[in-house]
């Protein structure tokens, strides 16, 4: 007969999950720590809520007291398609060119915990998927779902960092998982050798040169230093990813809502930087672009826009 534990995580695999792993809901000591020493050298650029947030993030019980244990899972969105796209069209990041992940994670997270119910009635449960200040890849390694890369993201072994994290705070005293405690980067350094702004030391980045932080989160104009090596990128950034030796056999997915919803004309440069914030909505609602909003859309186009003429 199987134990709660294993029956969770079956549910959670015929849910579609990719992977699954436990660990308690004790705080993250060490990891607050780094975190707090990263924001005290001010490398989360303009994300003042990081700096806001900081004390709670490294303490599951401080959003659901009752927590005993966290679920964590992977769902992974690798499809074969072009990660980078020729330089009259806007690249987007490949995680935001399908429905908002959010919104699939959630509603999948959603369901689990109503398995997780029926299984164990007196289960109560909180889901997140970014929705509360917690420091998810922190404790995806406690549950022994990878480790942390010098790209400073998850990694899994035959699955790369191709993967949405979310996870479960729940009142069950679970067996937790064994943590991954070896660093399987070794001596490879291509992730720093690939980034385009330097962004990347060892296990830490500066979010105040990273192409993905540029062209989503931050406000108002970008350095100038920063314009040539940010190319055609105007959502995102999957070079360090690329880079990854460990993504080099990524498993495909087969969740339609992450397939790719737009054409390569819809990306042209020229069309992209003559929408209006009205079409602008309407071309990505859905989807993750909508993030950065249109101000900062456009701003990316105009960068990506002039590149091309100093080719």
């Amino acid at each position: 007969m199987r134990t709660l534990r294993e029956e969770i995580k079956s549910v959670a695999r015929e849910l579609g999950f990719t992977s699954v792993g436990i660990t308690t809901a004790d705080p993250l000591e060490e990891e607050g720590k780094r975190l707090e020493r990263w924001i005290r050298e001010g490398r989360q650029g303009e994300m003042d809520w990081m700096a806001r947030t900081v004390s709670e993030r490294a303490n599951p019980r401080g959003f659901f007291p009752e927590a005993e244990s966290v679920l964590m899972v992977t769902l992974n969105y690798y499809r074969e398609e072009e990660f980078f796209l020729p330089s009259e069209y806007g690249t987007i990041s490949l995680y935001a060119r399908g429905r908002d992940y959010h919104k699939v994670m959630r509603k999948k997270l959603k369901r689990l915990l109503a398995e997780i119910q029926q299984l164990e009635p007196a289960t109560k449960g909180r889901v997140f998927v970014d929705s509360f200040p917690i420091m998810e890849k922190a404790l995806a390694v406690r549950a022994g779902l990878g480790w942390i890369g010098k790209n400073t993201l998850l990694i899994q072994k035959g699955l790369g960092t191709f993967f949405f994290l979310g996870g479960i705070l729940l009142n069950l005293p679970l067996l937790p998982d064994e943590p991954v405690t070896k660093d399987f980067c070794g001596n490879c350094t291509r992730c720093q050798q690939a980034c385009p702004t330097g962004a990347l030391q060892p296990y830490q980045i500066d979010a105040r040169r990273c192409v993905s932080y540029l062209t989503i989160e931050h406000p108002g104009g970008i350095d100038p230093q920063f314009h040539r090596p940010m190319g055609n990128l105007i959502f995102g950034c999957d070079i360090c990813q690329v880079a990854c030796p460990w993504n080099r056999s990524p498993l495909v997915t087969t969740v339609g809502d992450f397939y790719n919803r737009f054409s390569r004309d819809e990306l042209k440069l020229t069309r992209l930087t003559n929408l209006t914030e009205s079409e602008f909505e309407a071309l990505f609602e859905g989807t993750p672009v909508r993030r950065a909003g249109y101000q900062r859309f456009q701003r990316n186009g105009e960068i990506a826009l002039k590149n091309i003429s100093h080719q």
